[in-house]
């Protein structure tokens, strides 16, 4: 049997997430969800604050990531469409490559991690060093260096920047791995611009 109705097999409720789109993070709620997409209400941020800067990002690319911790869901999505309703901006995505139930990816970290090398600039104190992303999430990032760098420890603030990513950051070093021959941190982003 056909269903009759696309909210047969739609469902509604109302769930807390993130969504990180063009370097911003920005708060979002859930509202209805399928196997190959969901409907959401987002949040104004910093850059992207009202329906046409929405718009104008469609056109320049539609690839987000999206973490609803409530539904046990995170991983990349495409942005399908953009609307105003009710002094709301509502927001269509299609699924692309997301962890359904990923209660083990979850028990080791809050959100989805996204594996791709990039560069990034990590100025501590007044030094600078280009480092190698391993990987990067909505709140954090994994990077390495060559050789050894005592100046990278544990709480060490930091200020980021990966400019293929439009992301500028301030953060704090959580892990460090070291040895002569390579240096590898992790660092929280704090508040990204």
């Amino acid at each position: 049997m056909m269903f009759q109705d696309r909210k047969e097999y739609r469902k509604n409720f109302n769930a807390e997430g993130l969504l990180y789109v063009a370097g911003e993070v920005l708060q979002l709620n859930c509202y209805d969800v399928s196997l190959n997409g969901a409907m959401v209400e987002i949040s104004p941020g910093e850059l992207l604050t009202t329906i046409q800067d929405f718009e104008a990002l469609l056109n320049q690319g539609r690839q987000a990531e999206i973490f609803v911790e409530e539904l046990m869901l995170a991983g990349e999505v495409d942005i399908v469409w953009v609307k105003r309703e009710h002094n709301r901006i509502m927001m269509g995505m299609e699924f692309r490559d997301v962890v359904h139930n990923a209660q083990k990816l979850w028990r080791k970290r809050r959100s989805y991690r996204k594996v791709g090398a990039f560069t990034a600039d990590v100025f501590i104190d007044k030094e600078r060093v280009i480092a190698e992303g391993i990987n990067r999430s909505v709140d954090g990032m994994c990077l390495r260096l060559t050789g050894n760098h005592p100046a990278i420890k544990a709480n060490t603030p930091v200020k980021v920047h990966v400019g293929e990513l439009g992301l500028s950051a301030l953060g704090k070093v959580v892990w460090v791995e070291s040895n002569e021959l390579a240096t590898r941190f992790g660092l929280q982003l704090l508040t990204i611009k």
